[in-house]
């Protein structure tokens, strides 16, 4: 009987040998660990913790209700509508962008680290795929990220808006906005693994994501990359709004391409390290 027996058999095939095993491994480094909790930690003081000094803390300082008597009723509402829209558009951009460029430097050694240490050879010398192997491990790395900066930081900061900041939020519609943050996220992920799967380089890998977040500084400079990056999923462009806070809002989206576009590069990114891992020499 199969209970008597100490190893059982796992009948994957093809490309898909080896999955189960290496995205098991993987996801108990993310959630066996405090590894989680320490990510979790990290984003709620720098993106929920600035959230709510900026949209909640500083407009009912003392020193702010003190300005605000000096103030008409209309200019003290107004001050303070825009001390919570800074703090609406300073929580998508952290979730987005600065949790981004961890997401980048907490990846940049997946494959490369692997490769460099020999892991990688040594795994696939088992019977492990090599797009099993890459894909494993990017489905684990896509959970622990989603979990600990779009589910846990996304209800603390749907919490400190609605309820503490005063915002009318649908909680569906936030929904929908953090799901503009998921995809930036993945976009970042996706392509760390695919310089990770072309290069060995680390400056190359955390080097080309950084340059592609500064470049919104630069906006003007290519419109027609401007449009097609994913920065104006969570931040306000030249030529479109915030689409997350548009959502978030519960207003329709009149400008979709770069969704559309994000969502494209991901796919091509994962398919080019895909290809590039099963040309690799070990």
């Amino acid at each position: 009987m199969a209970s008597n027996v100490a190893l059982q058999p796992i009948k994957d095939r093809g490309w898909f040998s080896g999955f189960g095993n290496i995205f098991s491994k993987w996801n108990h480094q993310w959630w066996g660990t405090r590894q989680w909790l320490i990510l979790v930690a990290i984003g709620l003081v720098l993106i929920n913790g600035l959230t709510l000094f900026i949209s909640v803390v500083m407009p009912n300082s003392p020193a702010m209700k003190q300005a605000m008597q000096t103030m008409s009723a209309s200019e003290a509402a107004e001050l303070k509508t825009a001390y919570v829209q800074q703090g609406v558009n300073m929580f998508f951009i952290m979730s987005g962008m600065v949790a981004g460029m961890g997401v980048v430097i907490f990846a940049q050694d997946a494959l490369i680290g692997e490769k460099r240490t020999g892991t990688a050879a040594w795994l696939l010398s088992k019977p492990v795929s090599r797009t099993a192997f890459l894909l494993a491990k990017l489905a684990a790395d896509a959970l622990g990220i989603l979990g600990t900066i779009v589910i846990v930081q996304g209800a603390v900061g749907y919490l400190i808006l609605s309820r503490w900041a005063g915002l009318n939020y649908r909680i569906l519609d936030f929904l929908a906005a953090m799901g503009l943050v998921a995809m930036v996220l993945l976009f970042l992920l996706s392509l760390t693994y695919m310089l990770g799967a072309v290069s060995n380089a680390r400056g190359l890998v955390i080097g080309i994501p950084f340059i592609l977040v500064t470049f919104t500084q630069y906006q003007n400079m290519v419109p027609v990359m401007a449009k097609t990056m994913p920065w104006n999923l969570i931040t306000d462009m030249r030529y479109a709004p915030s689409l997350a806070i548009t959502l978030a809002k519960g207003e329709p989206l009149t400008f979709i391409t770069p969704i559309i576009s994000t969502a494209v590069m991901t796919v091509v990114f994962i398919a080019v390290a895909v290809w590039r891992m099963n040309r690799e020499e070990f």
